[in-house]
C-alpha cells in the first residue's frame, strides 16, 4: 500500500513537472513573439538582437493585423533594413512559404524598397518559371512595372526576369508599364533592348498603348520609335531627278540654250532671245 502511494506521488509529481515545462515553454515562446513584434514596430534594433540571442527565429509566426506573418516577413513589411543586415550577418535564413500569396520578395516590391529587395535576393537568380502573386497572377517584375519603380525593375531584370514574361492573361511587364504610364521603367526597358512593337499574349503592343495616351511626355516617347527615314515618295522623286535633266539634254555651259529656264527679269542681256536663237524660229 505504501509503495502504491509512493508510485502515485511520483506520477503526480512527474505530470506537474511536464505541465510546468510545457507552460513555461509556451510562455517563453509567447514572450519571445511579443518581444520580436514590439522591437520591430518600435524600430528597436537592440531589442530585436536580444530576441535573436534568446533563441528567436525568423520563421516564428506572429499574428498581425488579422494575418499571420513570419518574423522575417515583418522585417521586410516594416522595412527594417538594419534588422535584416543583422540577421544576414548571423547567417540566418529567411523562410518562404509557397502557399502564401506574399513573401519577403513580394513585400519588398510592394514596399518599393530596392535596397531591401537587394538584401533579401542576394545572389539569387529568378528564372522564367516565376511565382505568380495575387489574383492577377503577376510576377515580381509585373508588380514593379505597375508601381513605376524603375530601380526595383532594374534589380529584378538583372536577377533574370525579362520584359516579355507573360501572365496567364498574356500581360507582360512592358505592356503593364505602358498602361500605367511609367516613363522611367519604359526608358529602362528601352535601354535594355525591349521590343515595344511586339504584341503580348493579348495581342497588344506597348507602342500601341503609348500612342493612345494623352500625356505629352508619353506621346513624345512613343514618337521616338517612329521611322525617321525619308518617305518613299521623296526618295522616288530624288532618284528620278537626274534622268529628267538627261532627257532634256540641256547643255551645261550654253547660257543661251538655258535662257528659257530663267525668268525674263533675271536674264542677262546676252541671253535675250532673237530671231536667230529663238527656239520657235524657223
Amino acid at each position: 500500500m505504501k509503495n502504491k502511494r509512493v508510485m502515485i506521488g511520483v506520477g503526480v509529481t512527474a505530470c506537474l513537472a511536464i505541465s510546468s515545462v510545457f507552460y513555461f515553454q509556451k510562455s517563453a515562446s509567447r514572450n519571445l513573439g511579443d518581444d520580436a513584434l514590439l522591437s520591430i514596430i518600435k524600430n528597436d534594433q537592440r531589442g530585436f538582437e536580444n530576441f535573436i540571442q534568446a533563441g528567436g527565429r525568423l520563421g516564428m509566426n506572429l499574428n498581425v493585423e488579422g494575418d499571420t506573418y513570419m518574423v522575417g516577413e515583418l522585417l521586410v513589411k516594416y522595412n527594417r533594413i538594419g534588422f535584416v543586415k543583422y540577421a544576414k550577418d548571423k547567417k540566418m535564413q529567411f523562410e518562404i512559404d509557397p502557399k502564401k500569396e506574399f513573401d519577403i520578395h513580394s513585400l519588398s516590391v510592394t514596399q518599393n524598397s530596392p535596397e531591401m529587395l537587394g538584401l533579401v535576393l542576394g545572389e539569387q537568380k529568378l528564372d522564367k518559371n516565376f511565382k505568380a502573386y495575387g489574383k492577377k497572377g503577376w510576377s515580381l517584375l509585373h508588380m514593379a512595372s505597375a508601381q513605376c519603380s524603375y530601380k526595383v525593375v532594374s534589380i529584378l531584370h538583372k536577377a533574370g526576369m525579362a520584359w516579355d514574361l507573360k501572365t496567364k492573361n498574356g500581360e507582360t511587364p512592358l505592356t503593364i508599364a505602358a498602361e500605367e504610364g511609367c516613363l522611367q521603367a519604359l526608358s529602362y526597358f528601352k535601354e535594355q533592348g525591349a521590343d515595344f512593337k511586339a504584341n503580348d499574349g493579348r495581342g497588344i503592343s506597348a507602342l500601341s498603348i503609348l500612342r493612345k495616351k494623352k500625356d505629352a511626355a508619353l506621346v513624345a516617347f512613343a514618337e521616338s520609335f517612329m521611322d525617321r527615314r525619308m518617305p518613299a515618295s521623296v526618295i522616288t522623286v530624288a532618284q528620278s531627278a537626274p534622268n529628267f535633266y538627261k532627257k532634256r539634254k540641256i547643255p551645261r555651259d550654253s547660257l543661251a540654250d538655258r535662257a528659257h529656264l530663267i525668268e525674263p527679269s533675271d536674264r542677262p542681256e546676252e541671253a535675250n532671245e532673237t530671231d536667230e536663237n529663238s527656239e520657235f524660229s524657223d
